[in-house]
């Protein structure tokens, strides 16, 4: 009977570490689903409600100026930048699985050159990303809109960010045999981990090109309540004399 393969890191099992690992990467995912999720609920309410009429960029810019807002109004995000980062994302982690599927064949070359590949697709995405936050049409203070897809972009940057680093780090251990054909277990993770960003950048994707004008035409106003009742009488003076009248007399 064959000896188990041994994990080149802890001496135990590859099974049991890779199960262990397996279960570390649910809970994180299980984590960055509820902070992403977070941020789409976040989107869709501040989108449904339009609070104070300032949802759009150009209205919470320019108040209730409406000639203003005809003249100059801020526009909304292009569409094309978030599918073209969700479009490379795909594109590498399919490179990635494509590696991890030859590793599991016994070419290790293959993992090597696919996380290697799959590295600079991510960096391309990564690029457009900061690229895409750099240039938008507005500021995250101009209204609910803008703020709520800088957060957005800003998650998907951190996401690739360690897309990267894990990409990055299988390629070297690949390369040292820490990750071989009897233990390619971290390079599945990193497979799974990249789908659930793919995953994540998709439900950005939908808000930001199918939730942009709200549907809610007669928001509620809140800031703007007055204290004084407009159909009350005038006060009039008070007929007790003052302190210093009486001092004087």
């Amino acid at each position: 009977m064959t000896a188990p393969a041994l994990s080149p890191t802890t001496g135990e099992p590859v099974a049991v570490v890779a199960r262990r690992n397996r279960l570390g990467l649910i809970f994180l995912i299980v984590v960055d689903f509820s902070g992403t999720m977070a941020l789409i609920v976040s989107y869709t309410y501040l989108w449904s409600l339009n609070v104070n009429n300032g949802w759009a960029p150009n209205e919470q810019t320019f108040g209730n100026n409406d000639l203003l807002k005809a003249r100059s109004p801020l526009p909304w995000a292009a569409d094309w930048p978030f599918w073209a980062i969700l479009i490379l994302t795909v594109i590498a982690t399919v490179i990635l699985w494509w590696g991890v599927r030859g590793i599991v064949a016994g070419h290790r070359g293959r993992l090597v050159a696919g996380s290697g590949l799959a590295l600079i697709v991510t960096l391309a995405a990564l690029a457009l990303q900061i690229w895409q936050i750099m240039t938008f049409p507005f500021q995250p203070t101009n209204g609910a809109y803008a703020s709520a897809v800088y957060l957005l972009t800003v998650a998907v940057a951190v996401h690739l960010s360690l897309v990267a680093f894990l990409l990055l780090a299988v390629a070297n251990r690949t390369r040292a045999g820490l990750i071989s054909t009897a233990n390619p277990f971290q390079g599945k993770l990193v497979g799974y981990w990249m789908i659930w960003v793919c995953a994540s950048i998709l439900l950005g994707c939908l808000c930001t090109t199918f939730l942009k004008v709200s549907p809610n035409a007669t928001p509620a106003n809140f800031g703007t309540f007055t204290l004084v009742n407009p159909n009350a009488p005038a006060p009039t003076p008070s007929a007790s004399a003052s302190p210093s009248a009486s001092a004087a007399q």
